[in-house]
């Protein structure tokens, strides 16, 4: 996969929607309950793999943690 998130780069949650949107990946909102966002392929319809990980370092501010 061709790389469409950078570490140390700070993104917005709207960012991160419509970059994943762009490349037909899905979001998933664990806010509530683990402070981040992860992002995921489609599956069927569904979110499948994990392939990224945001976690919420302030307000509306996100750093990927983590990527395939």
């Amino acid at each position: 996969m061709k790389k469409i998130f950078y570490k140390n780069k700070i993104y917005s949650e709207n960012e991160i929607n419509k970059i994943a949107t762009a490349n037909d990946l899905a979001t998933v909102d664990c806010l509530k309950d683990e402070n981040m966002i992860s992002v995921e392929e489609w599956n069927n319809g569904e979110g499948g793999d994990c392939l990224f990980e945001f976690n919420k370092t302030e307000e509306d501010e996100f750093l990927l943690t983590w990527s395939e």
